[in-house]
C-alpha cells in the first residue's frame, strides 16, 4: 500500500535527533534473498536549532516513491511542519506532523496489525570506535509473530530481527531530542507497532547517537519457510559541527505549493 509511505517518513523523524550546528552523511545499503530488496542511498543531514534538512542521493528506483532524490526533506521544529522540496519539479509539499499522524490513523482503521509472542534480548558488547568516537556497542535480538489483515486478506509472519548498534553519547553539540517530538503523543495507528517504536526510541536515547547499525530481518510463514531475509546497514561516514545561516533552512518561496494528494512521487 502506498499509504505506508507515511509510516516510513514518520519513523525517520521519530528517530532523528536535533543538533545545534551539525552535519553528517550516512550510507544506507540493503541486500536480501530477493532482487527487489537490493537498494542503497546516501543521506546527508544538516541540523541546527531544531531545524533538520535531509538530502537523499543515489536513491535506488524502488525507493524513489518515498525519498526525493532531486530535492530534500525539511523539518521546521518550531513550526512542527515538514516540507518535501522537489528541486526538479520546483514544488513544495507542506505536511504537518499532525496530518501524518492522522493519515496513519486512517491506515490503522483499514489495516489490522497485531504483534504477539514478543521476546527481546539485549546484549552489551565491547565498546568500539567508529569515526574516532568511542561507541556503546549492543546487539538487540527480537522474535515476534506479526498478524496482518487487510479486508479479507490475512497474513501471519514469524519475525526474527538481529540489530547490532554502535552509538556514541560524545558527539559534539549533541542536544536533547527536540521537545516538539518528546512532548508529542506519537501514534502510527498500530498499537503494538507503537509500543515497539517507543521501546526502541527509549533504548537509543540511553546509548547515544547511532553511528552504525546493522539489521538482519528474517520473516517466515506459518510453516516455517523463509519468505524474506534481508540485511540493512546504516553507517555514518562523516560528521562534524557546522554553523548555518538561517536562510539555509528556509522554504523556497518561488516553488509551487503542492498538496499531498497531488504528489504521487512522494507518497
Amino acid at each position: 500500500m502506498k499509504k505506508f509511505g507515511y509510516l516510513s517518513i514518520l519513523i525517520v523523524f521519530l528517530t532523528v535527533s536535533s543538533f545545534a550546528g551539525v552535519e553528517w552523511i550516512s550510507k544506507i545499503t540493503t541486500t536480501g534473498n530477493k532482487k527487489s530488496m537490493h537498494s542503497e542511498m546516501t543521506s546527508q543531514v544538516y541540523a541546527q536549532d531544531g531545524d533538520v534538512k535531509q538530502v537523499f542521493k543515489n536513491v535506488s528506483k524502488s525507493k524513489r516513491n518515498v525519498y526525493v532524490e532531486e530535492g530534500y526533506w525539511l523539518y521546521k521544529g518550531h513550526e512542527k511542519m515538514m516540507y518535501i522540496v522537489n528541486d526538479k519539479e520546483k514544488t513544495v509539499t507542506p505536511v504537518s506532523l499532525d496530518y501524518l499522524l492522522q493519515m496513519m490513523g486512517v491506515v490503522g482503521q483499514l489495516v489490522q496489525i497485531s504483534i504477539s509472542d514478543q521476546q527481546v534480548k539485549v546484549e552489551e558488547l565491547a565498546k568500539e570506535k567508529v569515526l574516532d568516537f568511542m561507541c556503546n556497542h549492543i546487539r538487540v535480538i527480537s522474535d515476534y509473530t506479526m498478524k496482518m489483515q487487510i479486508t479479507i486478506i490475512k497474513k501471519t509472519m514469524m519475525i526474527n530481527e538481529v540489530k547490532e548498534i554502535w552509538a556514541s553519547p560524545d558527539i559534539e553539540h549533541l542536544k536533547e531530542i527536540n521537545q516538539a517530538f518528546l512532548n508529542k503523543d506519537f501514534r502510527t495507528g498500530f498499537e503494538d507497532l507503537d509500543k515497539m517504536i517507543k521501546k526502541e526510541m527509549k533504548l537509543m536515547k540511553k546509548i547515544g547517537f547511532p553511528l552504525k547499525i546493522i539489521t538482519r530481518n528474517i520473516q517466515k510463514n506459518k510453516k516455517g519457510k523463509v519468505k524474506s531475509d534481508s540485511t540493512t546497514t546504516m553507517e555514518v561516514i562523516k560528521i562534524n559541527p557546522k554553523s548555518f545561516p538561517k536562510s539555509f533552512f528556509e522554504v523556497p518561496k518561488d516553488y509551487q505549493e503542492v498538496e499531498v494528494s497531488e504528489s504521487p512521487r512522494i507518497f
